[in-house]
């Protein structure tokens, strides 16, 4: 769900990080910091490329925190989309505008009540 609130209108995220969510495709997040034991999903970006390439060279766990210091404010707050950390989970790419929370909150109650209903119709097999 803190994909889907990153999209509202109150979260303090800049406005290109925003933008980079609602532009993002089914596979538009990697997954970094896997060598480290502190594994993280971003939309995939310069910043991750890079990551990415020094985790496969072997870097130590030392040099990927020294390099990755700073770039979560970078992405998210400064906007700086290529070399910023843009985290993100994989519904990323089915959010496409910024709405109030309050508006997200009610979509999801719907979209709950549509499904309980649904599940309620289903008979047992048997």
């Amino acid at each position: 769900m803190g994909t889907r609130f990153i999209c509202s209108t109150e979260c303090i995220a800049h406005p290109k990080f925003k933008e980079q969510v609602i532009q993002a495709h089914d596979r538009a997040t990697v997954v970094t910091g896997q060598s480290t034991g502190h594994p993280v999903r971003c939309l995939e970006n310069k910043l991750t490329h890079q990551f990415m390439a020094l985790e496969k060279a072997g870097a130590a766990k030392a040099e990927l925190e020294e390099f990755g210091r700073g770039r979560l404010s970078l992405g998210i707050i400064q906007g700086n989309i290529e070399e910023g950390s843009l985290m993100a989970g994989q519904i990323a790419g089915l959010i496409k505008e910024v709405k109030p929370v309050k508006a997200i909150i009610q979509d999801i109650m719907v979209e709950a009540e549509q499904v309980i209903d649904t599940l309620g119709k289903l008979q047992p097999k048997g």
